[in-house]
């Protein structure tokens, strides 16, 4: 038999046993070079969405994932929220346009690294949002729980550098009246009269802007 002939043949066999038990021929010329393609076996790590650097855009980033050729980015509206899909990028980095009318909107984020074989789990969640800050949640205020003062306290915003507390007689008023301005989420108001109820609103602020006031929460002293 010549030796094409038996090239062709011992190639074949190669195949065969490859497919049948799994087992690679030594000098398969056939399979030399083939690398068979896997999906990424990883998420992306070290996802981050920007908070409030650009005012119209959120700035989706992550690490690279070995095999991924590909990621696929998903948004919710909150953290245990619906994750959906809004793009596909081939860099490190995805741009969400979300514009001027979302400015102050927490959105969330997870990542998805991909090759034509698949694609990788989901990255853990990374909140992001465009312009100034979204308003502190969960504002509260003590009901007589001092003698000299109410605590007031809210949950923190992510990026913000500052927060300004407000004061009035009403859920409904002005809140013209200044507590103060402080770097952590809670102050001291010090000047409310004993056995008066009290509301209170706080907004978060940036090098970008404030946020809108939260919502109100009483407290007395």
């Amino acid at each position: 038999m010549k030796e094409k002939t038996w090239k062709l043949v011992w190639n074949v066999a190669c195949v065969l046993a490859l497919l049948t038990a799994g087992i690679v021929l030594t000098g398969c010329d056939l399979l030399s070079g083939i690398t068979p393609t896997l999906p990424p076996d990883r998420a992306p790590t070290g996802v981050t969405a920007s908070l409030g650097q650009f005012e119209t855009e959120i700035r989706v980033t992550w690490f690279p994932v070995e095999r991924a050729t590909s990621y696929r980015v998903f948004r919710a509206d909150s953290r245990e929220g619906e994750y959906e899909l809004v793009g596909s990028e081939s860099s490190l980095v995805y741009i969400d346009r979300v514009g001027g009318a979302n400015q102050g909107r927490m959105y969330w984020y997870k990542v998805e690294a991909c090759n034509a074989a698949g694609c990788s789990p989901k990255s853990a969640a990374a909140a992001g949002y465009a312009g100034y800050p979204p308003a502190p949640t969960n504002v509260r205020a003590t009901d007589r729980q001092y003698p000299d003062k109410i605590v007031i306290s809210w949950d923190p915003v992510p990026g913000a550098t500052l927060y300004q507390v407000f004061r009035d007689r009403f859920p409904d008023g002005t809140f013209g009246t200044v507590v103060g301005q402080v770097e952590t989420t809670s102050i001291e108001d010090t000047s409310a009269a004993v056995g008066l109820n009290y509301w209170y609103r706080v907004r978060a602020c940036h090098a970008t802007g404030c946020s809108a006031l939260s919502q109100p929460a009483s407290g007395r002293r």
